[in-house]
């Protein structure tokens, strides 16, 4: 469509007829030859000492592979375009066994660290050399504030507070756990002595069967 577009625009001044042959010519070889770059147009907020992350995907057919150039700039107020270098950029190249094959290749811009000098309008741009074959993207405004105060405040006076939060818990859970022990310590002397009255009872009740006369037999009475 860019190849289609650029034709037009040289062949504006001449005849209908020329244009239009001019023009299928264009579609002709754009079957056959393709680039296009596609990512949304937004806008990103980042705040100083942040990481910026751009990425734009690249159309193209196998064979332009080796041929293709395709760079990130960036356009601010009172500044000349600037473009960014290999330490920034990467390009990652699809693969396929057919030259003719259409694949999709991506460009990422990864600039550290950022400051409000990095503000501004970041453009992708992509073409295959030797060739009238080129492309551009949409514009994305990056916008870089400083460090919010309030927002910086806020976290921590919210770390401090959960930093607080387990001690309170810790000190409830102990204190809950002594009384739980007594408890359970207050009860099992309740039961053992339950118990020890028990076997002193049945002791003395054996004794005083033992005492008793059996039946058939003489012995001293046994009053209760």
């Amino acid at each position: 469509m860019t190849l289609i577009t650029e034709v037009l625009a040289k062949a504006g001044g001449s005849s209908p007829v020329l244009v239009f042959q001019m023009a299928a010519l264009a579609m002709l070889v754009s079957e056959h030859c393709m680039l296009e770059i596609i990512y949304p147009s937004t806008t990103k907020y980042l705040e100083e000492g942040q990481t910026l992350n751009l990425s734009c995907l690249i159309k193209h057919q196998q064979n332009q592979s080796s041929q293709m150039e395709a760079h990130w700039y960036k356009k601010a107020k009172k500044q000349n375009e600037t473009g960014f270098g290999k330490e920034m950029e990467s390009l990652h190249l699809s693969r396929s066994s057919d030259p003719k094959a259409k694949v999709t290749s991506s460009l990422l811009l990864k600039i550290q660290k950022v400051n409000r000098s990095d503000s501004g309008r970041y453009q992708c741009r992509a073409k295959i050399r030797n060739t009238v074959l080129t492309a551009v993207g949409h514009f994305i405004r990056v916008n870089v504030t400083g460090v919010s105060i309030v927002n910086t405040t806020e976290r921590t006076e919210g770390d401090l507070e959960e930093n607080k939060a387990p001690r309170v818990d810790s000190g409830l859970e102990k204190m809950w756990a002594v009384v739980m022990i007594s408890w359970i310590i207050a009860y099992a002397k309740v039961i053992l002595q339950k118990v020890q009255l028990s076997w002193i009872l049945a002791n003395i009740h054996r004794s005083h069967l033992a005492q008793c006369p059996i039946p058939g037999r003489a012995k001293p009475d046994c009053t209760e």
